[in-house]
C-alpha cells in the first residue's frame, strides 16, 4: 500500500510493516547474549586454519561432498574472520540470515491467506527450533541460512510459475526455470536446505479448503516435480565437476541401498525428532520425558487438526491434509534418505521439522474454530505462549549447551597455550576429553552440549589457533613446541605442559595444568 506524503499511515497499515521490524530483530533479541562470548566448535578451529594457510582446501572438501559454494562461502567468510574472536562475526551472520528468512516466511505465510498472527508466530517459531539454533551459534553454518531463503525463492517463483491450485493453469516456464535455478543453488551450498520449499508448500495447502483432492495433488505434484529438478540440476552440476577433474569425489558420497531398513530407522531416529519441535533429544542419557511429552502432543494435535479438517470439509479435507502432511514429509527427507549416510542432526532437519510446525500451528488453529466466539483467540493465545516458551528455551539452551561449554574448553587450552615458551620448544600434551565429561546438562551428538576436544586433530587445531594469537608473526607456530595429545596421559617425564581436558578439570574454575620445567 502506498501513502502520499501529506497522509499519516493508520496504525492498521504499519501492523505488517512492523511485524516484518520485529521478526528480523528477533534472533538478534535470542541469540545475541550467546554468540557474542568467545568460543567455537570443532571444525571451527581447523577451518580458520585451513583458510589462512591451505587456500583452496575448504572448497575442495566441501565440493568433493557436493557443496561446492558452501565451500566457496565459508572459505571466503572463514579467511576474512582471521582468528577465534572472528567466529562471532560468522555466528551473527547465522543470526541475521534467521531474521531474514523470518521475514520472507511472514510476507510469503500472508500472501498465502494466513492471518496475519498466525504468520508472524509461525515465522518467529522456525527461527528458535533446534535447527535454527545449529545455525545461529556453530559458526560455519551460517551459509545454511542463505540455502533456507534460495528455498524459500524456489517456492515464490514455482508459486508464481503455476498459479492457485484452484486452477489449472499453463506453466509460466520462465518463473518454473528461476525457481529450479534457486532449488538447484541452495543444493549446491547444503543439499537438505532447498528442501525448506516443501514447508510453505505445506502452509499454502492447509488454507487452501475449497481445492478438490484431485486438485490438490496435481498442484502439488508440479510444485515437487519443480523441487526435483532442482536437485537433479544440481547432481548434474555435481558429477560434471568430478568427471572433468576439478574436484574429487568424497567417499561419503554414497546413495543408501537398504531402504526397508533405512525407514525404519528413520521412524525411529529421524521423525521424532522433528516431532518434538522445539524439545531437544537427550539421547543416550537424559530426562527425555518433555521431549517424548512433546512428541505426543504434536501426533495428538494434528490428529485433531485433521478430525476437525474432516468435518468442516468432509472426507476430501481429511484426504488434501493427510495427502500433503505424508507427501511433502517425504520431500523435506528426501535427500538424507537417499544419503548413505545415517546421522541424525538437526542440522539437516530444517525442512521436516518447519513441515510439523506447519500442520501443528494449522491444527491448533481448526481446533480454535470450534468455538466460533472464543476459540480463535484462545489458539492464538496458545501459539502465542508455545512460541514465547520455544524462544526462551532457544536462549537458554544458546547459552547452556554451546557459549558457556564450549568457552569454558577454550579457556582451559588457553591456559595451556599461554605456558608455552618458545625458547624452550616445550612438549605439550593434550588430554583429550570423552562426550561423557561434557560441562553442559547433556549432550547430542555434536551439536550440542557436545565436547569440541574428543581427538587428537582437535586438540592440535584448537592449540595452534591460541598458539597463532599469542605469536600473530609466526609463520607456522607449530614449531614453537611439541605436540601430542590422546586418551590417555603418558608418564610426567614425557611432557612439560599437560592440558587435562577432563570433566573435574573443565568445570574447574581455575584448571591445574602441568607447568614446564
Amino acid at each position: 500500500m502506498a501513502f502520499s506524503l501529506m497522509t499519516r499511515p493508520t496504525p492498521r497499515a504499519l501492523v505488517v510493516p512492523g511485524t516484518v521490524a520485529l521478526l528480523l530483530l528477533l534472533p538478534w533479541l535470542i541469540y545475541w547474549s550467546a554468540v557474542i562470548h568467545r568460543y567455537g566448535l570443532r571444525d571451527d578451529y581447523a577451518i580458520l586454519r585451513e583458510a589462512r594457510e591451505e587456500p583452496g582446501k575448504i572448497l575442495r572438501v566441501c565440493a568433493s561432498q557436493g557443496r561446492p559454494l558452501y565451500g566457496w562461502m565459508l572459505e571466503a567468510s572463514a579467511k576474512a574472520a582471521g582468528g577465534i574472536d572472528g567466529l562471532m562475526g560468522l555466528r551473527l551472520m547465522g543470526v541475521a540470515g534467521l531474521g531474514v528468512l523470518a521475514a520472507a516466511v511472514f510476507l510469503l505465510l500472508r500472501r498465502e491467506g494466513w492471518r496475519t498472527g498466525s504468520a508472524a508466530l509461525l515465522a518467529g517459531f522456525l527461527t528458535v527450533t533446534p535447527s535454527a539454533q545449529v545455525i545461529a551459534n556453530w559458526g560455519i553454518c551460517w551459509p545454511q541460512a542463505v540455502a533456507l531463503m534460495l528455498g524459500l525463492g524456489a517456492f515464490a517463483f514455482a508459486r508464481r510459475a503455476m498459479g492457485p491450485p484452484q486452477e489449472d493453469a499453463p506453466v509460466r516456464w520462465p518463473l518454473a526455470l528461476a525457481a529450479v535455478g534457486c532449488m538447484a543453488t541452495a543444493t549446491l551450498i547444503y543439499q537438505v536446505s532447498g528442501l525448506f520449499s516443501a514447508v510453505l508448500l505445506a502452509a499454502s495447502l492447509v488454507v487452501h479448503r475449497d481445492v478438490s483432492l484431485k486438485a490438490t495433488a496435481r498442484w502439488m505434484l508440479k510444485h515437487l516435480l519443480v523441487m526435483g529438478a532442482g536437485l537433479a540440476l544440481a547432481y548434474v552440476v555435481t558429477q560434471v565437476l568430478f568427471k572433468t577433474g576439478v574436484f574429487p569425489p568424497s567417499p561419503r558420497l554414497t546413495f543408501e541401498k537398504h531402504w526397508v531398513d533405512k525407514t525404519v530407522w528413520a521412524l525411529t531416529h529421524v521423525f521424532p525428532n522433528a516431532l518434538a519441535l522445539s524439545a531437544l533429544n537427550e539421547a543416550p542419557v537424559g530426562d527425555m520425558d518433555g521431549y517424548r511429552a512433546m512428541v505426543v502432543l504434536t501426533l495428538t494435535l494434528l490428529g485433531v487438526g485433521v478430525a476437525v479438517e474432516g468435518r468442516r470439509s468432509g472426507l476430501g479435507g481429511v484426504g488434501r491434509w493427510l495427502l500433503a502432511l505424508v507427501a511433502l514429509s517425504g520431500a523435506a527427507y528426501s535427500v538424507s534418505f537417499l544419503a548413505g549416510e545415517r546421522w541424525p542432526t538437526y542440522r539437516t532437519l530444517n525442512a521436516l521439522t518447519g513441515v510439523w510446525a506447519v500442520f501443528f500451528a494449522a491444527s491448533l488453529v481448526n481446533l480454535g474454530t470450534i468455538w466460533p466466539k472464543h476459540g480463535p483467540r484462545m489458539a492464538t493465545a496458545l501459539l502465542t505462549a508455545f512460541v514465547a516458551f520455544s524462544a526462551l528455551l532457544a536462549h537458554e539452551q544458546s547459552l547452556e549447551l554451546f557459549a558457556l561449554p564450549q568457552g569454558r574448553e577454550l579457556a582451559l587450552m588457553e591456559q595451556g597455550a599461554s605456558l608455552v615458551v618458545p625458547d624452550r620448544k616445550p612438549r605439550v600434551f593434550v588430554l583429550t576429553a570423552r562426550q561423557s565429561d561434557s560441562t553442559a546438562p547433556f549432550h547430542y551428538l555434536d551439536e550440542f552440549g557436545s565436547v569440541s576436544v574428543d581427538a587428537e586433530w582437535v586438540a592440535k587445531e584448537m592449540l595452534k589457533a591460541l598458539v597463532k594469537e599469542r605469536f600473530p608473526r609466526e609463520r607456522d607456530v607449530s614449531g614453537l613446541y611439541r605436540f601430542a595429545a590422546g586418551p590417555v596421559a603418558p608418564e610426567p617425564r614425557n611432557y612439560d605442559i599437560l592440558i587435562d581436558m577432563r570433566r573435574q578439570h573443565v568445570s574447574a574454575v581455575s584448571p591445574i595444568l602441568q607447568k614446564p620445567r
